[in-house]
């Protein structure tokens, strides 16, 4: 399930893979979110330094509201979410960001309702 509340697109910061949590820099440009970073949504592509182009110079597609990511590792469908080191979607032990709509394994899809 994939129902972008929001789409949105904002200058990247840095490489970003498709299907991570995305947050922002201090210079209002997207990076790919980390374990302490706040989520402000899920990426919708890729961004690499790629055909001469840096990722710096490149925009990020964004998405809110239930969005796909990538799963850190097993992801119960009810679990509560959080962001592990990579972006990737892993089980909350603290604050959450997110609410798993559907069941997640390593390196696989799932969906993720943010809140």
């Amino acid at each position: 399930y994939e129902i972008p509340g929001l789409r949105f697109s904002i200058p990247a910061g840095a490489a970003i893979a498709r299907h991570r949590f995305v947050s922002v820099n201090a210079n209002g440009q997207a990076i790919q979110a980390n374990a302490s970073t706040p989520v402000i949504g899920a990426s919708m592509n890729e961004v690499t330094n790629s055909d001469g182009l840096p990722a710096t110079k490149q925009i990020a597609e964004i998405a809110d509201g239930i969005v796909i990511v990538e799963a850190a590792g097993t992801v119960a469908a009810g679990a509560a979410v959080a962001s592990d080191a990579s972006g990737k979607a892993t089980t909350a032990s603290g604050d959450a960001i997110g609410v798993a709509i559907t069941a997640g394994a390593a390196g696989g899809l799932m969906s993720v309702k943010l809140i």
